[in-house]
């Protein structure tokens, strides 16, 4: 959602920095804007390979359908759920550092990791380009995702965190 300062800005310096790098060497690859809440801002970003969406109903169609998904964050805090859900459905993410606290992860392992722009467009063309490492970073994303966020991760983060208290009772 836009509501929150870190995704305007993550969207604006994606789409004026970051995507004219990719959009040169891949012209028919597309750039899709989806969140609840946009400012007019975010929609005139629409351009080249940009499709603005705003709200959508689902996101299974950008799940299923796109090759990778981004998090360019350039600050804010926590477990950004987006992330995980890109990664639980298999679909590899190039992120921020800023995007990368609390995944439990590590860059080339369940995904890839740039800071600056070139860097960064050039984490997308490579995944993009490389099917052993789309194929490498998905089961990764998936595996890291049940381990860490899923409902058995977390009943067993309960049941040890309930086990602990009752010893110190």
């Amino acid at each position: 959602a836009y509501q929150h300062p870190p995704n305007i800005d993550a969207a604006r310096w994606f789409v004026n920095v970051v995507w004219p790098l990719v959009h040169e060497r891949l012209p028919d690859m597309k750039f899709h804007l989806v969140g609840s809440h946009a400012p007019k801002q975010i929609e005139a970003l629409a351009g080249p390979g940009v499709v603005f969406h705003g709200y959508v109903e689902s996101l299974e169609p950008f799940l299923n359908g796109c090759r990778l998904a981004v998090a360019p964050l350039r600050y804010g805090a926590g477990v950004k759920g987006k992330i995980n859900m890109s990664m639980a459905h298999g679909q590899p993410v190039v992120i921020t550092s800023a995007a990368a606290e609390g995944l439990f992860g590590e860059h080339e392992r369940e995904y890839l990791l740039a800071d600056d722009a070139e860097s960064f467009a050039g984490e997308i063309i490579r995944l993009y380009q490389d099917e052993d490492l789309w194929n490498r970073l998905s089961d990764a994303s998936i595996r890291n995702v049940e381990e860490h966020f899923s409902v058995a991760a977390a009943r067993e983060n309960l049941d040890a965190l309930f086990r602990s208290l009752d010893k110190n009772c």
